[in-house]
């Protein structure tokens, strides 16, 4: 595959998001003065300014006091002013140990904010450390959807970034820079890829040690979201260095989900059962556990073009405003409540709980896009 429409394809997607951020959206979007833009439109001019200077100023502390406190390690523990990675005396804390895995986390979860910044003095500095100081040669236990979106996510975004030749925020690419985040992407990929190789579902199990592989007698419960959600960094993998491996189990795990909906609502549940393929919870939703299985269905096609992504989401689509969306038809008129999203059993389309939670407020974005 050519890398320069790919690239553009990425460009568009990395722009997408950070479109608020910048001073564009004034540029590309003719706003309106009717009641609607009144109520609903843009922040005026000096509310912008005022909330992208704060954002700034936040990220910087936040980065300064990582890097100050607790890099090389994961993450800062703002308690104790104090880095911490893994708790390796006791491996079934999973709220600490899916995610922090003893690889400079925050610094490559940093890489493309520091670039959206435009800070690229900073940039090439942290490429260097992270060069200098990650390694995927260790014993950590993860969880791989985690390492997916953070680490693999946070290589290939900013290698891409690195090679763009229309550098949208900058010449960010030192000279001495010879695609060394790739090679780790890479590393880290085989080391992910592991939790598909004993699946007989075709489902990934959802931890894998990065030396041995998937732990003996490891849990096999997962959600929709981290079997689903691998496709955008698996198949960029697989493009950039021309091994279709990656891509070919990512799409068969999307696969192996797709047929495990509901024959008759077209919903899928949030939690099954890897090994037997069996749903552990029926509640179809669009928060936690089910958000970036959407997400990453639509920004799939419009990355690599492949129809069945689109069709699925579409369809996927047409279910979630059949079954889960209740109130009004208008979101800003007419009678009775104002609508939205619920959590409903896969099978009926039965209300199950009427609340949502933070994760879900990112589907507004997605029917956006």
């Amino acid at each position: 595959m050519l890398l320069a429409p790919f690239q553009t394809v990425f460009r568009f997607l990395f722009l997408t998001s950070a479109l608020a951020y910048t001073n564009s959206v004034y540029d590309i979007f003719d706003i309106g003065k009717d009641d609607w833009s009144k109520n609903y439109g843009v922040f005026p001019e000096s509310e912008r300014s005022s909330a992208l200077k704060e954002v700034r100023e936040m990220f910087t502390f936040a980065y300064d006091c990582y890097m100050k406190c607790a890099f090389p390690l994961d993450e800062l523990d703002p308690i104790k002013c104090r880095g911490r990675g893994p708790d390796k005396e006791n491996p079934s804390n999973i709220n600490i140990n899916d995610v922090l895995g003893d690889y400079s986390l925050t610094l490559i979860d940093a890489l493309d904010t520091l670039a959206l910044m435009g800070n690229a003095t900073e940039f090439q500095r942290a490429v260097s450390l992270i060069i200098e100081h990650v390694s995927f040669d260790k014993g950590s236990t993860v969880q791989v959807f985690e390492a997916n979106i953070r680490l693999l996510g946070g290589l290939l975004s900013a290698h891409l970034l690195m090679e763009d030749p229309k550098s949208p925020f900058g010449n960010l690419t030192p000279d001495w820079y010879m695609g060394d985040l790739l090679f780790l992407a890479h590393d880290l990929g085989d080391r992910l890829l592991s939790a598909f190789l004993d699946s007989k579902t075709d489902l990934p199990h959802p931890r894998v040690n990065l030396v041995t592989g998937v732990p003996k007698n490891s849990r096999t419960d997962s959600c929709t979201a981290a079997v689903g959600s691998l496709i955008l960094e698996f198949g960029v993998l697989s493009r950039l260095i021309g091994d279709p491996i990656y891509e070919t189990y990512a799409r068969k795990a999307v696969a192996a989900l797709w047929k495990r909906r509901n024959n008759v609502t077209g919903l899928f549940g949030n939690t099954v059962d890897v090994e037997s393929g069996e749903w552990i919870s029926t509640t179809s939703g669009l928060g936690a556990g089910q958000d970036s299985f959407y997400e990453y269905l639509l920004k799939s096609y419009i990355l690599f073009q492949e129809k069945e992504d689109l069709d699925m989401f579409v369809e996927s689509y047409e279910s979630i405003k059949k079954y889960l969306r209740y109130g009004r038809s208008e979101c800003n008129s007419g009678v009775g409540p104002h609508p939205m999203y619920l959590n409903v059993d896969m099978s009926s389309g039965n209300v199950v709980t009427n609340w949502i939670d933070s994760l879900q407020a990112a589907f507004s974005g997605l029917q956006v896009l």
